[in-house]
């Protein structure tokens, strides 16, 4: 160990300069005690030995506690809980040599040698502290945006201190706002508090604000829409935030990780909570399989049981780039995970029981299918094929190898359908519930709605027009829909799967249902974009509202707020007469008999009729 010490020594001239500082602390220390005990330098019985015998036993201490390879720039109060422990030590040593020795010396002096030392440590690392505190604002030459720091909390003061150390930082911090009035008119750092949200119209036309930056870790969604809409009605001011309190934790500058509130930021909701002790017991040493692996809900899905230290995980999907780079992502994540990417298309048969047989899964996530609703209206038979047969495959192969739990993932599409995909998806849950009233598998199904940045769906899209400064199409003015973060719908799915006993359609609560105009408002409104919107009429097969279940008050609690559990009674089906003329129809299909035969299936199924409302357009909000 002192060979590695020496090493680091010897490689480091930094580490040298600071073993250097410390000796003559402790020299600078020795001859303050003498000079405080005798009120001069030697005496006859204190000479230059006393000075190598104290120094030599505190040069062991801190060598000995690896004390030259610390840093000195970033000492706390841990550091100097240790500073005072090594010379503790050394005082203590001192004390015995020189008892064992019988050497004569006056205890007064190690006393002061003690303090002495441990002050004069203290000086150096402080002008260390402060050499590196105060670089950012003395060797930085570049403009400086000016900023309103919205949150005097964690975030606000970690911003500031890098505003200090960093100079590259890119700001110029004119105050903070925080809705706590007894931080009002106090100064942090030397940046004063300057009022509440009331005091934000001011403050922004008297100060020449560039940004305003929330950083608030637990800030609510309602208060970043307050913050919004009063910032934007004072010009082209940018809002950032900075993400959640354990991003601050990571390393990299702060102000690296300030980014521009987005439309998530907004329809964001309060943070779940679910049953880790379940999830782990549910997961942990099992082999699960997640189909439709590379999509957006099961790429996450992934990532979510990952956590929870499978077996093994098997990826299942159809798209090879995507699940190649989806592979690469967890393997770089979870190194010591046991991750498998299968290429294979569900309406295989084959090869779904293949795949069965050769891993034996505890657990399957059933995501694959085909989402589209425009699309699948146009391709029917594609919808039929995939979402219903592929299902089966599935649900057939968990029965035959004797799988522990199946979970499907559903949509709200399929309450009360008016387009095919809806319909498919209410098929496959007729699927598995059908197959758990036979198996010794428990099948059960989870519906929830829109997923915030899937593919395809409505916030990308407009993303991509805002981009390319082009008008936002909207199918109508009122429609509404019910949205949720990936993550968030992730992690409910796995829990959801932990409480089924089998046969249940499970409930997400999605929320607040959202008006898709307000949501396309909002994103121009906060890209600073001149375009309008163009209402387009609904599509076909479209809803103006979605539902999520078929009576509200039918839904029982589960031990997750979140989660309700649906009990849907469609009467007596005979599936597989369904299934047999469905499987005779798509093999040469015919749109309007494909439709036919879906609404006698699912009796809930009924085409919409309702009126285009396009060709409207509203201005650039």
């Amino acid at each position: 160990m002192r060979g590695e010490i020496l090493k680091e020594l010897c490689s480091n001239r930094r580490n040298l300069v600071k073993l250097s500082l410390d000796i003559l602390s402790i020299c600078l220390g020795v001859v303050g005690a003498l000079l405080v005990r005798f009120d001069k330098l030697w005496e006859s019985h204190y000479d230059f030995n006393y000075i190598l015998i104290y120094g030599a036993i505190f040069l062991g201490v801190y060598l000995f506690r690896k004390e030259p390879i610390k840093s000195w720039s970033f000492t706390n109060s841990v550091d100097v809980l240790n500073i005072i422990g090594n010379n503790l030590l050394a005082f203590l040593g001192s004390a015995t040599f020189f008892a064992l020795t019988k050497h004569s010396f006056a205890r007064t002096v190690i006393v002061m040698t003690f303090i002495f030392s441990i002050l004069f440590q203290l000086f150096f690392r402080f002008i260390f502290r402060l050499n590196k505190s105060y670089r950012g604002i003395f060797h930085s030459k570049k403009k400086k945006s000016p900023v309103l720091i919205y949150g005097a909390g964690e975030g606000g003061v970690a911003l500031i201190r890098e505003s200090i150390i960093n100079s590259n930082f890119p700001y110029k911090i004119v105050g903070l706002l925080d809705d706590d009035k007894r931080k009002h008119s106090t100064y942090i750092n030397g940046i004063k508090v300057l009022g509440d949200f009331n005091h934000l119209p001011l403050l922004l036309e008297e100060n020449n604000i560039e940004s305003v930056i929330i950083a608030i870790p637990t800030v609510k969604r309602d208060k970043i829409k307050e913050i919004v809409h009063e910032v934007k009605r004072h010009g082209d001011i940018n809002i950032k935030i900075l993400p959640g309190i354990n991003e601050l934790l990571l390393e990299g500058e702060l102000s690296n990780q300030i980014r521009d509130v987005n439309i998530e930021d907004l329809l964001g909701r309060e943070q779940i909570q679910i049953n880790g002790d379940n999830i782990r017991e549910l997961i942990e040493n099992k082999t699960i399989f997640v189909t439709g692996g590379a999509g957006s809900i099961g790429s996450e899905l992934s990532r979510q049981i990952a956590k929870y230290k499978p077996k093994k995980l098997i990826n299942i999907d159809v798209n090879e780039n995507a699940i190649y780079f989806l592979e690469l992502e967890l393997k770089s994540s979870f190194p010591d995970l046991e991750i498998v990417s299968e290429i294979c298309n569900i309406r295989e048969k084959d090869k779904v029981e293949l795949l069965f047989s050769k891993y034996r899964p505890n657990i399957v996530f059933h995501a694959a299918a085909h989402k589209h609703v425009p699309l699948m209206e146009h391709n029917p038979e594609e919808a039929i094929k995939n979402n219903i047969f592929g299902t089966k495959n599935v649900v057939d192969s968990a029965d035959k190898y004797d799988v522990e739990r199946f979970v499907l993932i559903s949509t709200d599409k399929a309450v009360n359908p008016t387009n095919v995909m809806g319909a498919t998806k209410r098929g496959c849950e007729l699927v598995v519930e059908h197959k758990n009233k036979v198996s010794k598998t428990k099948y059960m199904a989870v519906r929830f709605g829109n997923v915030l940045g899937s593919n395809g769906s409505v916030i990308p899209i407009f993303k991509n027009l805002i981009g390319q400064g082009k008008n936002l199409t909207l199918t109508h003015p009122d429609i509404t829909r019910y949205f949720m973060t990936i993550p968030e719908a992730a992690q409910l799915v796995i829990e959801a799967g932990t409480i089924g006993e089998g046969g249940e359609v499970f409930i997400l609560d999605m929320g607040e249902p959202v008006k898709i105009m307000e949501l396309a408002r909002t994103m121009i409104k906060l890209s600073n974009a001149d375009v309008g919107i163009d209402i387009v009429g609904l599509r076909p097969g479209e809803k103006l509202y979605e539902e999520l279940l078929y009576d509200v008050n039918a839904a029982e609690k589960t031990s997750n707020k979140k989660i309700f559990i649906t009990k849907i009674d469609e009467g007596e089906v005979n599936l597989e007469e369904h299934l047999m003329a469905l499987g005779e129809a798509v093999k040469i299909p015919v749109k309007e008999e494909l439709k036919e035969l879906m609404k006698r299936f699912i009796i809930s199924y009924h085409e919409p009729s309702h009126h285009k409302n396009g060709g409207l357009h509203e201005k650039a909000i």
